[in-house]
């Protein structure tokens, strides 16, 4: 197999013969249908090197194989280290170059290659450095996200989306988006309801909630200029009845929904909004914001909803933090308080039992326990 590689070099030029040119793209692109083949390639890094010089080529099959090389390669650890490692060429910015060209058939492909690249911790780092160093940087590749037509030849760039996710698990990457004066993090929003891409949509929220574990932000996220609450809760409503007091209680746009209003069907996504609300109440301010927006109300409902019984022990964790006063919680932080390893083991193992099914629910919520506003 390593002649029949060898051998493919020379027809992997752009000025190739077309057909020997295609033929050998394609059969490239076979070989990382396979592990041997995955295995081969990543150790040769002129081949790789190669194949990156046709992502443009005027023969479109040609140029999609070899992207179809790139985007199979980058799935594996293997593959993904032999692309970010190859002498001569800068594949991550040549990639995001191919997502900024509007007029780029296969750019769906290059932000698939750059969310496999991005995908494992190691790696996410060192693309993340060289987006920076790159001149579309991060807010240039949430500009492009945020534009729904922005490419010209059909690509819908939805994969652009979980490479912003990536990038939002590290600490640098969440100080750049949460960033007051960026406008970045509300550009985001709205994606949050986006219907037209599930993948888009679980991706801006899975953001969202990592964005959420950074409580020196929360006042931020949680005033009037983010207003973030609502957002989590508003997927987690229904089409509920409450009375005018009610509605008037939360904020305005969890008031008087419609009656074909319906809940979050995807249940991860259920337990990322019901995760990132629980983040907000690490601390006694966030506590206090969302029991003045009455949030309670589409809590208690959703619960009643509710069948996952990992959301449902989410949601009634969230609660009970939301119901009792701040005397009854007794830390200001949550995140300080020190947990006696006896009793966190205890807890995991009551919740690891409850979520198998082998308790009755910890809890039913009442329409009377209304908490105090």
């Amino acid at each position: 197999m390593e002649e029949a590689v060898a051998e493919l070099q020379q027809f992997l030029v752009p000025d190739a013969r077309k057909d020997l040119k295609s033929a050998a793209c394609m059969t490239t692109a076979q070989l990382t249908g396979t592990p041997e083949g995955l295995k081969l390639l990543s150790c040769r890094g002129d081949i790789l090197c190669a194949v990156v010089g046709l992502v443009k080529d005027s023969e479109t099959y040609t140029a999609k194989d070899a992207m179809r090389v790139l985007v199979n390669m980058s799935a594996e650890e293997e593959g993904a280290t032999a692309l970010l490692n190859l002498d001569g060429v800068e594949v991550v910015g040549k990639m995001v170059e191919l997502v900024k060209d509007k007029e780029y058939t296969h750019a769906d492909f290059a932000c698939g290659v750059l969310a496999n690249l991005s995908k494992r911790r190691e790696h996410c780092q060192e693309v993340w450095k060289r987006v920076c160093d790159g001149p579309t940087k991060l807010e240039g590749l949430i500009h492009i996200l945020c534009q729904i037509d922005y490419n010209k030849k059909g690509a819908k760039l939805h994969l652009l989306a979980p490479v912003i996710t990536n990038f939002s698990q590290l600490t640098h990457g969440r100080r750049l988006m949460l960033d007051k004066e960026g406008y970045v993090f509300q550009r985001l929003i709205p994606f949050m309801e986006y219907k037209e891409s599930k993948g888009r949509r679980m991706s801006i929220i899975a953001t969202v909630h990592n964005c959420c574990f950074d409580k020196e932000y929360h006042p931020w996220l949680l005033g009037d200029e983010v207003d973030l609450a609502p957002r989590l809760a508003l997927p987690l409503a229904g089409p509920d009845t409450f009375t005018l007091e009610e509605n008037e209680s939360m904020p305005p746009d969890l008031q008087f929904l419609p009656d074909d209003k319906e809940r979050e069907q995807d249940v991860e996504v259920r337990k990322l909004l019901l995760q990132a609300l629980m983040q907000l109440c690490i601390t006694r301010s966030g506590r206090e914001v969302l029991r003045n927006q009455n949030l309670y109300l589409i809590l208690r409902e959703h619960h009643k909803w509710e069948e996952d019984r990992h959301c449902i022990m989410l949601n009634e964790d969230l609660v009970n933090l939301i119901v009792r006063t701040e005397e009854e919680i007794g830390e200001d932080d949550l995140s300080s308080v020190n947990v006696p390893e006896d009793l966190a083991s205890k807890f995991v193992a009551e919740d690891a039992k409850y979520l198998a099914g082998g308790t009755e629910d910890l809890s039913t919520l009442q329409e009377e326990d209304t908490p105090d506003k």
